[in-house]
């Protein structure tokens, strides 16, 4: 039986106290949501952070507000579920929840977060193991070795970004808020993501991502499909998302 480490286990109240409890911590801490990725890779020792900062409670990244003419604000901290579910949404961009209802399993999109599938780890068939079948290759260049077993020649690791929701975010515009006790920062989805296995994200460790920002729709029509190695739930071999913008005249 796979077991989690111990950590210490912090629950903020508001945001501000979610960045101090961070900044505090320092490179040992880390934020989580639902858990759904984060705790396996604990258990898996693939992550091993000594503090752990529970945001999963907080009102204010719970908030869906707007709509396709206004543009949509989503707090990090909305369910998968909620974002298949919500009116707005399937009306204004369908394609984001058909996106969110690719993803896992109904329970655990209960627990899911789309801010935390946004940061979702990148994956490998070589790192996404347990620590004695990794223990048993060396490891790999992502943790504790100096080799990518997927390209042994190169010094770059090949991990790969495995959302379903990212590749539609880029293609719509959104854009997300990130907060530390430094302040806030507004990035794009394109511009949060970086082409490594490892250093895979244009953030810093302290920043908390709080919203994700969707722009007007207005004659936006936007796709998503999921390649992936069974009809069942699995992560997407390939995802795509497209979106155009149509004239008027629907040319």
């Amino acid at each position: 039986m796979m077991r989690l480490p111990k950590f210490s286990y912090l629950v903020p109240q508001t945001i501000p106290d979610a960045a101090k409890m961070m900044g505090d911590a320092g490179p040992a801490g880390q934020f989580v949501a639902g858990g759904t990725d984060l705790y396996p890779n604990m258990k898996r020792r693939q992550q091993t952070p000594q503090t752990v900062i529970s945001v999963g409670r907080l009102k204010e990244l719970h908030q869906i507000a707007g709509d396709g003419q206004a543009g949509l604000r989503i707090g990090a901290g909305v369910t998968l579920t909620d974002i298949c579910e919500h009116p707005v949404i399937n009306r204004d961009y369908p394609a984001v929840a058909r996106a969110a209802k690719l993803i896992s399993t109904p329970i655990l999109r209960n627990m899911g977060t789309i801010g935390g599938n946004l940061l979702l780890d990148t994956r490998c068939n070589y790192y996404d193991q347990n620590y004695e079948w990794r223990k048993g290759i060396n490891f790999c260049l992502k943790k504790d070795g100096d080799v990518c077993w997927v390209a042994p020649g190169s010094s770059k690791c090949w991990a790969v970004q495995s959302s379903d929701l990212v590749p539609l975010m880029v293609a719509m515009g959104a854009r997300v808020r990130l907060v530390s006790t430094v302040g806030d920062r507004m990035v794009t989805a394109e511009g949060l993501y970086n082409d490594d296995g490892i250093d895979y994200l244009h953030k810093r460790p302290d920043e908390l991502l709080t919203e994700i920002h969707l722009p007007p729709v207005n004659n936006w029509r936007a796709i998503y499909k999921k390649l992936r190695r069974r009809g069942a739930f699995d992560f997407p071999v390939l995802g795509v998302g497209a979106a155009l913008n149509f004239a008027a005249d629907g040319t």
